[in-house]
């Protein structure tokens, strides 16, 4: 069954528009002119799964709609949300974020980008469907199968880790072009940590945080982060913000993973030179797992395939790092990492090609 969607939003107009484009193209749509219009829908309604909704609106705004929804119908429902906005500030995000929000769009609405972004919501609320359903299942049996459901799931230690995973391939998900990046450069910073004589513990620690470093890109319009060609001063600007907008994110906590994935996200596009952002910061001022994880990030970017360049090899990869380009300069980077790329530079093409998207 294909879930339905509300369309909350106090402009007619826009709203018979995103209703008219949602059922032309196969969804079943019901209408709400406010929040509290579109909250006692949710109640009555339990065919609703999508919920697409402005932010600002007469009475109950739809943040407000949101926390409301998710408090009083979350817990027995699996509900995504879609913000319309006419203001693609940081705050704005990371507030929607917060409550859950899958995606974000900016007015005027671009219908191609509606259309793509409530099937892909679609399809992560039937994927907590079956993954709700799943778990019941294992539930009901538990008692019976105790020892056998410990070895499903793992230790704690386990799910943590794949929560984990989970996060920064939600990033991914927002920036398709990245294929298996997240995955090599957990191994590539861990490689690294390994040569500066880092415990196990701590070499895990990179495997885990560094992939988590582009979550902020979850806050990022689509139409900035997916755009083919060269970003304006503004674009620029706003697609900056993500190295904030992560440490947001994965500063709450206070688990060591999450500590360092949230500085990592802060300062990964910091340089040894001071020339980075957002913060400026010059040499040992930038945290050392941000280091490593600014030289692997820089690293497999060289080597994969972008909207903006070709594929580069190994040889041309490591005359860029090494020697600079115009673009990229080796006073961006730690010295001493510098170094240890020298000497395991082929470990770091094994990754690269055993992990090619």
């Amino acid at each position: 069954m294909i879930p339905k969607v509300l369309v909350a939003e106090d402009e007619q107009a826009i709203r018979e528009e995103l209703v008219e484009c949602l059922t032309d193209n196969g969804f079943k749509c019901v209408e709400a002119s406010n929040g509290e219009e579109g909250l006692n829908l949710l109640r009555r309604d339990t065919e609703i799964s999508i919920v697409l909704s402005d932010i600002l609106m007469p009475g109950k705004s739809g943040l407000e709609m949101i926390t409301a929804a998710r408090s009083e119908i979350g817990k027995d429902r699996d509900l995504g949300f879609i913000i319309l906005t006419g203001d693609s500030g940081s705050k704005e995000a990371i507030a929607a974020l917060k409550l859950g929000v899958m995606d974000f769009l900016e007015k005027p609405i671009n219908l191609d980008l509606l259309v793509h972004s409530v099937r892909r919501a679609t399809e992560l609320v039937l994927l907590k469907r079956a993954s709700r359903h799943y778990k019941a299942s294992l539930e009901a049996d538990v008692q019976a199968k105790t020892l056998e459901i410990r070895k499903l799931l793992g230790d704690l230690e386990h799910a943590y880790e794949e929560a984990l995973e989970w996060l920064a391939v939600a990033a991914e998900y927002k920036d398709p072009e990245t294929g298996n990046h997240i995955s090599r450069i957990g191994e590539y910073a861990q490689l690294i940590a390994k040569e500066l004589g880092w415990s196990k513990e701590r070499q895990k620690l990179m495997f885990l945080a560094a992939p988590l470093h582009d979550v902020g890109k979850v806050g990022t319009p689509e139409t900035v982060l997916l755009k083919p060609g060269k970003l304006d001063s503004d674009e620029i600007e706003i697609m900056k913000q993500h190295a904030q907008n992560g440490y947001e994110i994965l500063s709450h906590s206070k688990h060591p993973i999450m500590q360092a994935a949230a500085s990592i996200a802060r300062n990964h596009h910091e340089r040894w030179d001071g020339s980075g952002y957002p913060r400026g910061l010059k040499g040992t001022e930038i945290p050392i797992e941000a280091r490593i994880t600014a030289l692997a990030d820089v690293y497999d970017a060289l080597r994969s395939e972008r909207p903006y360049k070709p594929t580069f090899d190994q040889e041309k990869t490591l005359s860029i790092i090494l020697n600079g380009d115009g673009r990229t300069d080796p006073s961006h980077f730690d010295p001493e990492l510098i170094n240890i790329l020298r000497k395991i530079a082929d470990k770091f093409d094994e990754v690269y090609s055993r992990l090619a998207d």
